[in-house]
């Protein structure tokens, strides 16, 4: 039994609108069975987010292509397996998983990774018992769970390992793994060789404009030519007010939740020079050849080819961009991701509602409600501790690695990032 997931596009009867998800399909002496239950989970919870969606639909392909080697699964119709997976089989899949990874001696997926795609695999089962759908999982048990910090468990995973490994060798790999992810921000030097490598100036403004706004890949793809609505005030910068500092943007950001955030002056206009003046006329001739109907004025962002800019084009050309700046600058660091642009905003805006000197005292730890709120809004963030603990520490770390970086650079309603940047590491600590 093979199974595989596939991006599907098509007009929904419930909603009399167009929605794009991806659906799970098993196939078996040439013959392809669509999977119910996965497919309508995926189709009312990721419908919103086609990057959930892809990202839910690999992780139950890899649980059920788990489940149908297991002996008892053997003459059991794959669209019937949510009917006897137990809480066994999903603390199975997550062991089978850490023995790959000891026996290859292997960095991913990590035991955090295992446990979060085991926990998508969790809420698809609470999915089947809120609709009263037969299962043999039990959601209010804990048995699906693998610790991988228990003695026990170890010792187990290194005999399936079939391998002398020092007990603690999982967390030694998880050690190793986390000291590959960025805990700080991309630096100045990084973000300059990224964005030149780019070779679509297209992604070099998206990447830039994400600096400014902390906005997702999936909102700045939908950000528009000329707005409508609330938004109807979005226009080429060349036609809008030179004398406001900041925008208002509203935006149906992740979990199809709207927000307003604040867009400066300064962005807009980079976008207006760098790529809507010199790029948009004639990338919207392709694609007016390319779908024979003229470009939509809720449409800005178009590749070189005339299609629209999609998250999965810009994590593609951001991967394609690292390899060419890493060719540039061995330095570059290969764990910077496009995603970490929404980094910046917030931790300058923490520093300038603290002050240089007050963030790194004792009293800036007490969750200031105001400035988190602040940041929250314009990220789309739901946890205050956790945004304002992450964000005062990466504003800490800032502070404390540089030098002459004042107030007066940066302003809570119109912080110019890029001005910013290139101030903080401008001016390196000094013994």
């Amino acid at each position: 039994m093979e199974f595989e997931f596939r991006r599907l596009d098509y007009r929904t009867v419930e909603y009399d609108k167009a929605v794009e998800h991806y659906i799970m399909i098993a196939s078996n002496k040439n013959k392809n069975y669509l999977l119910s239950m996965p497919n309508l989970y995926l189709y009312e919870k990721t419908r919103s987010s086609l990057q959930t969606s892809k990202r839910y639909a690999t992780i139950l392909t890899k649980f059920y292509k788990f489940i149908s080697v297991l002996p008892r699964f053997k003459n059991i119709n794959p669209g019937d397996y949510h009917t006897h997976i137990t809480n066994k089989d999903l603390k199975r899949w997550q062991v089978h998983r850490q023995t790959d990874r000891v026996i290859n001696n292997k960095l991913r997926p990590k035991s955090e990774t295992i446990f979060n795609d085991a926990c998508v695999v969790l809420y698809f089962f609470k999915w089947l018992h809120e609709r009263e759908i037969a299962t043999q999982f039990r959601i209010h048990l804990k048995t699906w769970i693998a610790n991988f910090r228990s003695h026990h468990l170890l010792n187990y995973i290194q005999k399936r390992a079939k391998q002398t490994i020092d007990s603690s060798s999982i967390k030694v790999l998880d050690r190793e793994a986390r000291q590959k992810r960025a805990k700080t921000l991309i630096s100045s030097q990084d973000i300059s060789t990224l964005t030149e490598s780019y070779p679509d100036p297209v992604f070099k403004c998206l990447f830039k404009l994400a600096l400014a706004t902390g906005m997702r890949p999936m909102e700045l793809v939908d950000f528009p030519y000329m707005g409508t609505g609330k938004n109807r005030h979005i226009l080429p910068y060349s036609e809008m007010d030179k004398t406001a500092t900041t925008f208002t943007y509203n935006l149906v950001g992740k979990g199809n939740k709207h927000r307003e955030i604040i867009i400066p002056a300064y962005a807009l206009e980079m976008v207006n020079t760098e790529y809507t003046e010199k790029e948009y006329a004639k990338r919207a001739k392709l694609y007016r050849e390319n779908y024979g109907k003229k470009c939509p004025l809720s449409i800005l962002f178009l590749t070189d080819r005339g299609e629209p800019v999609t998250v999965e084009r810009i994590a593609n050309a951001t991967n394609y961009a690292k390899q060419l700046a890493a060719a540039k600058d061995p330095s570059f660091k290969s764990s910077n991701i496009f995603y970490h642009t929404r980094k910046w905003w917030p931790t300058l805006m923490m520093i300038q509602h603290h002050g240089t000197e007050g963030i790194l005292e004792k009293n800036a730890e007490v969750l200031d409600l105001a400035i988190t709120e602040v940041i929250m809004n314009q990220l789309g963030h739901e946890n205050f501790t956790t945004t304002y603990n992450h964000y005062l520490i990466l504003g800490r770390q800032l502070i404390l690695a540089t030098k002459g970086f004042t107030n007066e650079t940066i302003h809570e309603k119109n912080i110019n990032v890029f001005n910013a940047i290139d101030e903080v590491y401008s001016r390196q600590a000094t013994p």
